[in-house]
């Protein structure tokens, strides 16, 4: 019985079809369903066009066309379809923003789907899925950024998503066919430690480091220069409290075979830049057994706050734990909701205002209560608390490039100004045992750890191992392992011209480089580089030459893969990483084991498996392979409610391509070979996983247990959906019944999804 399920579910025949789909509006003529806002907008004579010219208009942003209120249901999936161009593309500089937002809200806090088009000067397929919210005014509508021209024509908007259901049931018989072969994830392996049986102690104190000294950086930098002269095997620190406030980082540089053993010490920093401690192109070293601060009572680097008043363009927030804040020249980068109950960044239906980008301006209205103007601000109301960053991305903790064999181990990382950990270069086999960022215990006033990543690997060789680590309360995510990548277009027979690759100085003659589709799709080329010249080095444009002739591209242009870094092989085990603003691991990488992990209460969800790239920002990512994911605890991950396509979820997998970005998805597996098993997810707030762009991807053997309800009942709790994507396996997890889960199953795009298989999901009680 199992074998045939498992047949019929390849074939894509659906257990339970979708219902029947209503059309809510067809075209652009019906003027008591939709609103074109004039003078921006017309329509061709027939209707079926819509017409958009937003050049005449001085504003930044011009809303086009709506539905009217009550069109949409609150709570309700829809689909919007159409094509659309843009006269003379440029996504840097205009672009058609699709959003769904109430009519009544005065920004995008309540957006519930917001996404980007207009790449092309002709008409390119659109396909929109999205959910409303609570509110009974929700709408589809349609906004220009700048100036531009453009057409949008075969609108349809239907209620329901399209999809196929394949529930999990009490009586499920267990899947039993054969998988097939499944991912391995990370080797073992071992970082080597130091050897310098012959290497001399140096007591860090005989160069000057004290705990009465108003400066200890350049006492320790002196102590690492002779130990790096000399050889010794160790430089020693007596416990203390040591202040730190020069403005240039410790400094630990080609050092071999070398102990920096901290004694138990805590240096604390208070400084205007550069990063703690830089370590650069060592070997065989090991960090270890000290703590590290910032002088909070100087300058705090977040605060508790509470809106006391609001209105369209200000807000007033008081500290909550402070009468006179001490700094009147303070800085408001980032508000973010907080959680009392957790006491952290979190909490359904909050947002982060990032306040620096939209100008705000500041004035203090007494000791402790601070006024905020600023336009296009998000809603805040009386009563609402936040977490408010002084710092974000300001100073890091570690700077780590080019070293191998390197160990930290022992440390405990109270807070920093900017992200923790930072490795990039061509870094390889290094190790965090026992590494914690965590606020220290019974101090007052520690809502953030460190204003940044807690660890980022911006690109790297591979080979890093995490064991018995805590990240907390940090700015963002937990653990970001990338390589970065870049876009570009063909400029002659052996050249491609980059747009926005910041990190072109990576691209060295002599490096290998793979030239990848717009899709991702192989290209099969793979030469080395011969020569680098800028075009308009701000915007990130260079010339790079090949040895081999370039290919012609399929569609539009190229995405760079540069070998010479390969963030592989990885292992984090026994680990906790909670209550961290944005997500817990970003894996962008291949050759990964994740076990015996705890992942707690998750701003924006628990684990991100995806690769991309933009014309403006970043691009990360050579995609994904071999992953597996075992024995791990995920435990309310995704608070906010942070979604793709309109749904929230624990786990997400996919991509982003800006070539155009209503091009969301990819049919090509970038992200392939993954298996999740016998973890337990508690409290999902929406899909356990959502899987795109991706094959050969496996979840078995999981819990699922729901407890907790949530203000919004979303149906869809707790369920998978699959979109884009071969060869996946949703099979002999286990639901406990609740009430709060719906649907518990798998929900598939029968479009776009092949060999799939949901079968052996079963619903028991407790």
């Amino acid at each position: 019985m199992a074998g045939q399920i498992v047949t019929a579910l390849i074939a894509g025949s659906a257990l339970f079809a979708a219902a029947g789909e209503p059309v809510v509006l067809k075209n652009f003529t019906d003027s008591a369903r939709c609103t074109l806002k004039k003078p921006f907008a017309s329509l061709s004579a027939d209707g079926v066009t819509l017409r958009i010219d937003t050049t005449a208009s001085e504003n930044e942003w011009n809303p086009v066309f709506l539905t009217n209120p009550g069109v949409l249901k609150p709570s309700t999936a829809y689909v919007a379809t159409f094509r659309c161009r843009v006269e003379e593309p440029d996504m840097n500089a205009k672009c058609l923003c699709f959003l769904c937002r109430p009519v009544s809200a005065e920004g995008s806090a309540l957006d519930t789907m917001w996404e980007q088009g207009g790449g092309s000067a002709s008409f390119r397929p659109v396909r929109i899925k999205f959910r409303t919210g609570n509110a009974a005014d929700y709408a589809f509508q349609i906004h220009t950024h700048r100036k531009l021209k453009g057409e949008i024509t075969d609108f349809r908007l239907v209620e329901g998503l399209g999809e196929d259901y394949y529930p999990a049931t009490p009586d499920a018989a267990p899947c039993t066919d054969s998988p097939g072969p499944l991912p391995t994830g990370a080797k073992e392996f071992s970082v080597h430690p130091p050897s310098n049986p012959g290497g001399a102690v140096v007591e860090a104190a005989a160069f000057g480091l004290s705990a009465d000294a108003a400066d200890n950086v350049d006492a320790l930098n002196r102590a690492l220069e002779y130990c790096r002269e000399t050889g010794a095997a160790k430089l020693a620190v007596a416990p203390g409290t040591y202040r730190m406030t020069a403005d240039r980082p410790v400094r630990l540089e080609r050092m071999r075979d070398f102990i920096f053993d901290g004694g138990g010490a805590t240096f604390v920093w208070h400084k205007k830049r550069e990063a703690n401690f830089q370590l650069d192109g060592c070997e065989r070293v090991v960090m270890r057994n000290f703590k590290m601060d910032w002088e909070w009572e100087k300058d705090p680097l977040a605060s508790l706050v509470e809106v006391v008043d609001a209105s369209d363009s200000r807000v007033d927030f008081r500290f909550c734990e402070y009468e006179t804040f001490p700094r009147r020249d303070v800085r408001v980068i980032v508000v973010s909701s907080y959680d009392p109950a957790t006491k952290s960044v979190g909490i359904e239906g909050g947002f982060d205002c990032f306040a620096e980008q939209k100008g705000v301006e500041t004035e203090w209205l007494s000791e402790n209560v601070l006024r905020m103007h600023g336009k296009n601000l998000p809603l805040f109301r009386k009563g609402q608390l936040f977490r408010m960053q002084h710092y974000y991305y300001d100073m890091d903790g570690f700077v780590m490039s080019d070293n191998r064999h390197l160990t930290l181990e022992d440390i405990d990382v109270y807070s920093c100004a900017g992200s923790a950990f930072v490795i990039s270069g061509l870094q390889q086999y290094w190790e965090f045992r026992r590494v914690n960022i965590a606020a220290p215990a019974g101090v007052p006033r520690r809502l953030i750890t460190c204003a940044g990543d807690h660890c980022h690997i911006r690109r790297s060789r591979g080979f890093f191992k995490m064991e018995d680590c805590e990240f907390s309360l940090g700015a963002d995510d937990c653990l970001n392992a990338h390589d970065t990548s870049g876009y570009a277009e063909k400029s002659g027979t052996h050249s491609v011209t980059t747009r926005n690759v910041t990190s072109i100085d990576t691209f060295r003659p002599g490096a290998p480089v793979e030239l990848r589709h717009g899709d991702y799709s192989p290209t099969g080329f793979r030469s080395a580089v011969k020569s680098v010249r800028p075009v308009d080095a701000e915007k990130g444009m260079h010339e790079i030459t090949f040895e081999d002739p370039v290919p012609e591209p399929v569609d539009c242009g190229f995405i760079l893969f540069n070998w010479t870094y390969d963030t592989r092989n990885i292992i984090v085990r026994n680990c906790f990483f909670h209550d961290n603003r944005a997500r817990g691991i970003l894996l962008l990488g291949r050759d990964i084991t994740l076990e015996n992990n705890h992942f707690r209460h998750n701003d924006m969800g628990a684990v991100k498996i995806e690769t991309g790239y933009t014309f403006n920002l970043w691009s990360e990512g050579y995609g994904a392979d071999n992953i597996v994911v075992r024995n791990n605890r995920f435990d309310s991950v995704n608070p906010r409610g942070a979604g793709n396509d309109g749904k929230a979820r624990d786990i997400y997998m996919g991509v982003y391509m800006e070539t155009d970005p209503s091009m969301r998805r990819t049919d090509y597996p970038i992200l392939s070979n993954i298996l999740f098993e016998n973890n337990t997810f508690k409290d999902s707030y929406g899909l356990v996983a959502f899987i795109s762009s991706a094959g050969n991807v496996t979840f078995r053997n999981n819990t699922f247990t729901n407890p907790t309800p949530r203000r919004d009942p979303l149906p869809y709790r707790a369920a998978f959906y699959v979109t884009n994507a071969t060869g996946v396996r949703i099979v002999n997890n286990r639901y406990i019944a609740s009430p709060n889960v719906p649907n518990p199953g798998v929900y598939a795009d029968p479009d776009s999804v092949k060999g799939l298989v949901a079968a052996g999901n079963t619903v028991v009680s407790e």
